[in-house]
């Protein structure tokens, strides 16, 4: 309950100057005798700013949070329930685990819903968090865990990983065009490129499963500025990432590109890149790079 990793102030709205500044310096000092195990003087404190400031959304939270250390789940659940119509994932998540730790399955579940609903996403949370114990082994729990909108629940969100590396990257002719370093970043989230040609030219790509069209993403902006939006998906049939750019496709001269990943094993990787002018139905190539894992490179 109120995991760290769990933001609360969200669910606020307000900054911490809105409330007034007596009240401030109550919650404040509220919070500077939980340290030191002052329970009920803090309580006290944090119930004669809700008494003046009925709406302080912040004061209700803390004193929600206090009940719940102190195993008093009624007055806990109490509070948070005044919070709800906020809809923040924090406190639904917060008042589902207080329900569960009553044993209240069926609120712990509704509550559960509306969190995940309202955007809370830590599959992880979910999956190890003891307040949940009395309702993980429920049907409707494995039922939640599934809807999470996460990118643990979607497993093509790693077929990308094989780019993954620091690598030598040569032409048809074997000639070295440039190096690149592809690496996870935003806890694994994006796939980045960091590309530096021979002649020192450099760019970058972001490449991310978006999980509400089902499709890879990539940008690609490079050391000019100029840009290419691909959009694409894995098929299996080629082992490979393909995407397609339409970023050009109303210019005067009207062109597609298609930008091929095939995954040729642990250490290789060929990128080609086409062009077509006739709306796909031919194509001719721009440039046919093969990625050749660098020795150092332990995968």
């Amino acid at each position: 309950m109120s995991k760290p990793n769990i933001i609360f102030p969200l669910l606020l709205i307000l900054s911490i100057s809105s409330f007034g500044q007596s009240a401030n310096q109550k919650i404040q000092e509220a919070d500077s005798l939980i340290k030191v195990k002052e329970y009920q003087k803090a309580e006290g404190l944090y119930q004669e700013v809700i008494k003046g400031e009925p709406g302080n959304n912040l004061a209700v939270y803390k004193l929600a949070s206090l009940y719940y250390s102190e195993k008093n789940y009624k007055k806990a659940i109490e509070n948070y329930l005044k919070l709800v119509p906020n809809k923040n994932p924090a406190v639904l998540y917060n008042l589902a685990c207080t329900y569960s730790l009553i044993n209240n399955k069926s609120d712990a579940l509704k509550y559960l819903h509306e969190a995940i609903d309202n955007g809370f996403s830590q599959v992880s949370l979910l999956k190890t968090d003891a307040d949940l114990e009395n309702v993980r082994g429920e049907k409707e729990f494995a039922e939640i865990l599934k809807s999470v909108k996460s990118l643990g629940n979607f497993p093509e969100a790693k077929n990308f990983d094989f780019w993954v590396g620091e690598w030598d990257v040569n032409n048809p002719q074997k000639q070295k065009v440039g190096d690149s370093k592809i690496e996870k970043i935003l806890k694994g989230a994006v796939i980045l490129e960091n590309w530096t040609g021979v002649s020192g030219y450099t760019g970058k790509s972001f490449n991310h499963f978006n999980m509400d069209t089902k499709k890879w993403e990539q940008y690609w902006v490079d050391q000019n500025s100029n840009s290419i939006y691909f959009v694409g998906n894995y098929d299996s049939t080629k082992n490979a990432i393909v995407y397609y750019s339409y970023d050009h496709a109303k210019d005067n001269s009207p062109y597609i590109r298609r930008l091929t990943f095939y995954n040729l094993g642990t250490d290789k990787v060929r990128q080609f890149s086409q062009r077509s002018t006739d709306k796909g139905e031919t194509w001719s190539t721009e440039y046919d790079f093969t990625y050749i894992r660098k020795m150092n490179d332990s995968k």
